[in-house]
């Protein structure tokens, strides 16, 4: 019990040390705690955030019903677009209003038939807009139970009287149960196993990366003082025992003042930063347990990583030595190991399709991210042997013998960076596919049209154009084909109308119309095949059939006919060319935050090396000017150190990020192998060397007196 006191006033006073580069220590290593405890509890909050979401998606999931089973509510999922956002609009039609399996969750009563009720996020936003607000006269507003996030957009009806659902309608025996169902939105963002696996790139890896960086401020002042303890014959289990508790009179605080920061910031935050995506009111906080589970482990990290120099086998010549000292470090091959399987994942992935193929794609290129930093330190004493063995320059050889002597002080702050150069190549080419989306046709200047499906053989066309008076519904069917000429769509459509519409002569003589009437009308329409036009026949439409409104072109048409249509006792879908046209994935945004938080922590591991290096670096500009040395040599030795460890790093993060965009191009014809953003990439990674070079300079200003 003695001794572990004493070992602890002793960590405690080594903590608190007068030693400058004691105290340089203290003040990085408490703030990389904070820093990596706020952020790795904020990413487990947006996982917990996702994880409610998913709970809430599957308890509105509609439940099918079997043959002999009791059908509690009759389910038809429709859509309606505000401001090219596409939501769902469900209409139902329960059994008996009094039980409680017939109602979606979220929903506290029915409305009167033909009521609304809809979600806080459409609710909010009919208020600020009267147009969409027409759309759903007196809807009551659901739970957050009933709603992913508050931004979310959801309309249920109550089916009107004399109503009619489409031919999809199906029955059910409720919501959220088990067995066979149909969900109710989209759950592109709820993929937990996908979205964890990209947080672990994104945000995990950097996070270690820092905490490595914080553990290893002063390791040679620590190195020094552990070889000293070792000399005297202090017991390896006591030195790492030490070592943690040394360490962790300063994390464990920085780990406690990130929690509370979290902690009390957490229900303040209603939007993911960068993503600008909306959550649910407390999401983000955690439950206790789960907040001291996050705390714990990275205590755990912590400790493990203050513990790595002392685990490291090191020489024997100077265990003996009158004035001890940490001998050079061996590096095990097996560090590559990581990179090594991730290549093997990768080009597994080539050998695989679908789902399976991207997957282990992701994991490839997230190991490869992980290993590559691992592997610098062993590629980085490679390049010094050769360097020191080949150069005749004195200033190359001891360049290339400090880098062989200490690889791991020289890369580590460049970790970050090598992650990035992996990643980065990757995310480009995605985010590139994402957005390569073909441009709409130019629309015509004259007139416009939407297109309506669903219980159309009940659909009451008087009701519907009622404030549209120059618009025509035209129905549409494809032509017999016959296999001598081309598709055919055939149109609902006077020669009348159709030259009225467009506001030119439409037919000719034999009542065909013009190559010009045809060409626009395919515009307007939005297809590739023949038109032809046929006498319209409302009578006979089905619910399978499609028809157009034509109209006009006017601002308000879209919105007066989704109003209309809304209204409408026959439940009816609008589509509109903004329908129609590819819109970027929800996804997208993601993967900027992602990058954002990789970027801002690559940065801050730099930035903690960096200040970390100046401060020895200092000390080694002395004691190479107590040799004799002139600033100019003592500079070029910094120099060629420094670009000689850059370019290592630079070079291996390169070519892991060439390996990994090609693996990620070949999943998809439509991802191209980001040239450009690789490119862009050098050139950004050549001109921070220049910075470098100039950190180099400013550090080696002043060596100061002569020890």
């Amino acid at each position: 019990m003695k001794a572990g006191r004493t070992m602890l006033r002793l960590a405690v006073r080594l903590a608190h040390g007068s030693h400058p580069q004691q105290r340089l220590r203290l003040v990085l290593l408490a703030v990389v705690a904070v820093i990596t405890t706020v952020t790795a509890l904020f990413t487990a909050g947006v996982l917990h955030a996702l994880s409610g979401e998913s709970h809430r998606f599957q308890d509105r999931v509609v439940t099918l019903a079997q043959d002999d089973e009791r059908v509690t509510v009759r389910v038809d999922e429709r859509t309606d677009t505000w401001d090219q956002r596409q939501y769902p609009v469900v209409w139902l039609d329960p059994a008996n209003q009094d039980d409680p399996a017939a109602m979606p969750p979220g929903m506290e009563a029915w409305p009167e038939p033909g009521g609304w009720v809809v979600s806080p996020g459409l609710a909010a936003l009919a208020q600020d807009h009267p147009d969409l607000a027409a759309r759903f006269p007196g809807a009551d507003v659901l739970t957050d139970e009933g709603v992913l996030h508050p931004g979310e957009l959801l309309a249920y009806r109550h089916m009107p009287d004399n109503g009619v659902m489409g031919v999809a309608a199906v029955d059910a025996t409720g919501f959220g149960g088990p067995g066979r169902g149909r969900a109710i939105g989209d759950d592109t963002e709820l993929d937990l196993p996908a979205m964890t696996l990209a947080l672990a790139g994104f945000v995990a890896l950097p996070l270690v990366l820092l905490a490595a960086a914080g553990t290893a401020v002063s390791a040679p002042l620590r190195a020094q003082r552990l070889a000293l303890l070792h000399a005297i014959g202090v017991p390896a289990k006591q030195r790492r025992r030490l070592v943690v508790q040394e360490a962790a009179t300063v994390f464990l605080p920085g780990i406690a003042l990130g929690t509370l920061v979290w902690t009390l910031c957490a229900p303040w935050i209603h939007t993911i930063p960068v993503v600008e995506r909306p959550v649910a009111d407390d999401a983000l906080t955690l439950p206790v347990w789960a907040t001291a589970a996050v705390a714990v482990c990275l205590a755990v990290l912590f400790a493990a990583l203050s513990t790595v120099t002392e685990h490291r086998r090191r020489d024997t010549r100077h265990r003996a030595t009158p004035r001890p000292r940490a001998g050079r470090p061996r590096l095990p091959a097996l560090r590559t190991a990581p990179a090594l399987a991730a290549v093997a994942l990768l080009v597994a992935a080539m050998f695989r399709d679908g789902d399976s193929a991207a997957m282990t794609t992701l994991a490839g290129v997230v190991l490869l991210a992980v290993g590559t930093p691992l592997a610098l330190p062993v590629i980085a004493r490679a390049a010094g042997n050769r360097m020191a063995g080949r150069a005749s320059a004195p200033e190359h050889v001891l360049a290339g013998r400090r880098l062989q002597y200490d690889p791991r002080s020289a890369v580590r702050p460049l970790y970050g960076i090598a992650a990035l150069l992996v990643i980065t190549p990757v995310v480009a080419a995605w985010i590139a596919a994402a957005r390569d989306l073909d441009p709409p046709a130019p629309p015509d200047a004259a007139v416009e049209a939407v297109w309506l499906r669903g219980a159309l053989d009940h659909m009451d066309t008087e009701i519907l154009l009622r404030d549209l008076p120059d618009a025509v519904v035209a129905p549409l069917a494809p032509g017999r084909h016959d296999p001598s000429q081309p598709p055919a769509l055939h149109i609902g459509l006077t020669c009348a109308d159709a030259g009225r519409l467009l506001k030119i002569t439409a037919c000719d003589d034999q009542a065909a119309p013009t190559p010009e009437a045809t060409q626009r009308l395919s515009t307007v329409l939005n297809t590739s095949m023949d038109i032809k036009l046929i006498s319209p026949d409302l009578g006979r439409l089905t619910a399978e059939d499609q028809v157009a409104v034509l109209a006009p072109r006017d601002a308000r048409l879209e919105t007066t006919i989704r109003a209309a249509a809304l209204a409408h006792p026959a439940a009816l879908n609008v589509l509109s060319a903004a329908d129609l046209e590819l819109q970027e994935s929800e996804l997208v945004s993601w993967i900027f935050g992602g990058i954002a938080v990789l970027g801002s922590l690559a940065f801050l591991v730099l930035a903690t090396g960096m200040i970390d290096r100046t401060a020895a670096g200092r000390r080694e500009s002395r004691l190479l000017g107590a040799l004799g040395l002139t600033l100019r040599r003592i500079r070029g030795i910094s120099t060629q150190e420094f670009l000689l460890g850059y370019a290592t790093v630079v070079g291996t993060g390169m070519a892991a990020g060439i390996i990994a965009s090609t693996a990620w191009s070949n999943l998809d014809p439509a991802i191209s192998y980001p040239v450009g953003p690789l490119v862009l990439t050098l050139a950004v990674a050549t001109a921070l060397a220049g910075f470098g070079i100039l950190g180099v300079r400013i550090m080696t200003k002043d060596t100061g007196p002569n020890p």
